[in-house]
């Protein structure tokens, strides 16, 4: 007997959702946030705290580390949690949650972590120092890196790891691991407004080893290969420019999406088409409404399904299988100033708040 395609399809989607809800309830998930404060002499502080989860529910929170800002911050840039154990900022800086210790202290910034030597990779570009170097997460030994290729170069590393790619001034360079650079064109250019200084510097995307989605002109995509030959892919018309101009981004679901002001378009590169682009892959089964609603926010969903509106950061959005933590605020507020972070959990199926007296930002989930 021949099963018809749209119950196969169901029935996938049916294991997918039952795996996802094995992997939630087999598992207990902390979330780390980083919250601000003061010292005894009016210093700010900033402190990571652990925030215990039990079916679901808030029990505990303890905190962690706490530093002065001047000597230690969370709030420029991104931060992670790698092996469910390090807590790595956006400068390299590496802190233990296991023996809450700062284990290393950057001179510079992340340029990744290299997973075959276990190693956080910082560029240094200072007056008394400048060069590659990395951080042993094992041995703690930290060593310069003699020969760093693409990891000393600026730009956005080809996912072979081959090639570097970087932008300026509507040109688009590429430099190879042997230190070779060279222009792939210089009318990749896109405008903004003149309140970004950056509004010239080219939007992109790697799409595979050999090609850049790029565009000439708001709203004229065309895909660049490394030796330069440039393909037109399609035009979306009338796309209002932000500040500093489209971009072009990847979200979780690795789906490539062209973002204007308060529109974006998904892009389809094999079928060379683009369509509203509404929801926002943010990891573990969850999306997020790319459009804000004056009344609500965004709405959000798990496996497809409605959990809830939220006025929020969907960019600030961090998740674990069946778990979702998100900045919020009252409707129409600064997010950049949010009242706390709302936390969902597939075990309970149910909203929880924090509220802490001042957050710095959320800094991941670990595994208990």
């Amino acid at each position: 007997m021949r099963i018809p395609g749209r119950v196969i399809r169901l029935l996938l989607l049916h294991i997918v959702a039952m795996t996802a809800a094995v992997q939630a309830y087999g598992h207990k998930f902390n979330l780390i946030l980083a919250e601000y404060g003061k010292d005894s002499s009016g210093e700010q502080t900033q402190t990571l705290v652990r925030y215990h989860f039990k079916d679901g529910v808030l029990v505990a929170n303890e905190s962690v580390l706490t530093t002065r800002t001047v000597d230690l911050r969370y709030d420029l840039g991104g931060n992670q949690i790698d092996q469910n154990r390090y807590v790595i900022t956006d400068w390299g800086d590496v802190i233990d949650l296991s023996t809450r210790q700062i284990l290393f202290k950057s001179a510079g910034e992340l340029v990744t972590i290299d997973r075959n030597s276990n190693s956080v990779i910082v560029r240094v570009d200072r007056v008394d120092d400048e060069g590659v170097y990395a951080f042993d997460l094992t041995s703690h030994k930290y060593r310069r890196i003699e020969h760093p290729g693409l990891w000393a170069m600026e730009g956005t590393i080809s996912p072979n790891g081959q090639f570097s790619a970087s932008g300026e001034g509507g040109e688009i360079w590429l430099q190879r691991q042997t230190g070779k650079k060279y222009s792939l064109g210089k009318q990749f250019y896109r405008s903004g407004t003149f309140e970004c200084s950056s509004f010239a510097k080219p939007a992109f995307v790697w799409l595979d080893d050999k090609r850049l989605l790029t565009q000439r002109g708001n709203g004229n995509l065309v895909v660049v290969d490394i030796e330069g030959k440039v393909e037109p892919l399609l035009t979306i018309p009338d796309v209002e420019k932000p500040a500093c101009g489209p971009e072009l981004r990847r979200d979780q679901g690795n789906r490539i999406y062209y973002q204007g002001i308060l529109k974006a378009w998904r892009i389809d590169v094999d079928k060379r088409t683009f369509e509203p682009y509404l929801w926002e892959a943010v990891g573990n089964a969850f999306d997020i409404e790319y459009d804000r609603d004056a009344l609500y926010g965004h709405r959000i969903r798990y496996q497809g399904v409605e959990i809830g509106r939220w006025w929020c950061d969907s960019g600030a959005a961090y998740t674990a299988p069946g778990h979702l933590a998100i900045p919020f605020g009252q409707v129409g507020s600064n997010l950049g100033y949010p009242e706390g972070v709302k936390v969902w959990s597939e075990e309970n199926r149910s909203w929880t708040t924090i509220k802490p007296d001042s957050l710095v930002a959320i800094i991941g989930w670990v595994e208990e």
